[in-house]
């Protein structure tokens, strides 16, 4: 099947995931658009494994706080670079995952790390993550408060 640019588009639209990277998994999978997400979802894994030994020490916090304001959550996430770590795909998941741990009631890492989001784990969206961004990616604090009072600033 010839694969046309605009499904490249479509597919990098739904994924993220850079052209070429879009044009070989439709090519792979014979422009089947559903296999071709599964495909780089599996390139994605195996790029963050070869990831794993290197120092993410850059990153970004978000930090929520419920509408009662009586719980707090504070999601640190670290990449390798700043230049990552200030994007706004970046910035817009750390706050996501600050968001859900305060949606969720989730009060340690090992669970935040467990729960559903966007369809797969938290885990799993840290490794697409890494695909995304080809840098290491990963969960490296996080903290939830409850108290009779709690606030955070921006």
């Amino acid at each position: 099947m010839a694969i046309t640019a605009a499904m490249v588009k479509e597919l990098r639209e739904k994924t993220g995931a850079g052209m070429m990277d879009c044009k070989k998994a439709l090519t792979a999978t014979d422009g089947d658009a559903a296999k071709a997400i599964d495909w780089l979802r599996e390139k994605g894994i195996a790029k963050a494994e070869k990831k794993a030994g290197r120092v993410a020490a850059e990153g970004a916090v978000g930090a929520f706080v419920a509408a009662d304001g009586k719980t707090g959550c504070v999601v640190e996430i670290n990449c390798e670079t700043d230049f990552v770590g200030k994007t706004a795909d970046f910035t817009n998941y750390v706050n996501a995952l600050a968001d859900l741990a305060i949606s969720k009631h989730i009060n340690n890492k090992e669970a935040l790390m467990q729960a559903e989001y966007n369809g797969q784990t938290v885990e799993s969206s840290l490794t697409e993550m890494s695909g995304k961004t080809g840098e290491k990616v990963e969960l490296n604090g996080y903290a939830c408060l409850e108290k009779t009072f709690v606030s955070a600033y921006n």
